[in-house]
């Protein structure tokens, strides 16, 4: 079963925290556990309209980047909070326009805000 959720992880991130803490427990499951898949087996079948779709085209609604760790540092605010995603989200779109650069899939109009009207 936490292989199976591990697998639903790719479309529904949201439950990505929960599985990996069961996922700590697969060499020796307590009863405790095994509730604790089944409630999010429950909720998955409880909102099974949600999820990240991945379209085959190229749809500018489509996701473009995510990623999902435990974090290093612990935020002590909410500003400090607001800063340190701030900060992941500039390292990412820095990431994903050198790697657009470098396919040369960069698209020059879109890429840059035009400042001169």
């Amino acid at each position: 079963m936490v292989g199976s959720l591990r697998y639903i992880c790719n479309s529904r991130p949201n439950i990505a925290y929960g599985v990996g803490f069961i996922s700590r427990f697969v060499e020796n499951p307590k009863q405790s556990h095994l509730l604790a898949v089944k409630r999010m087996l429950r909720y998955l079948k409880g909102t099974i309209g949600y999820g990240i779709l991945y379209p085959t085209n190229m749809d500018s609604n489509a996701p473009v980047s995510w990623c999902s760790k435990k974090q290093d540092d612990v935020a002590l605010s909410s500003c400090e909070v607001e800063y340190i995603a701030a900060s992941m989200s500039a390292c990412q779109a820095v990431w994903l326009d050198t790697l657009m650069d470098e396919l040369k899939l960069k698209n020059r109009d879109w890429s840059a805000t035009d400042d001169r009207q």
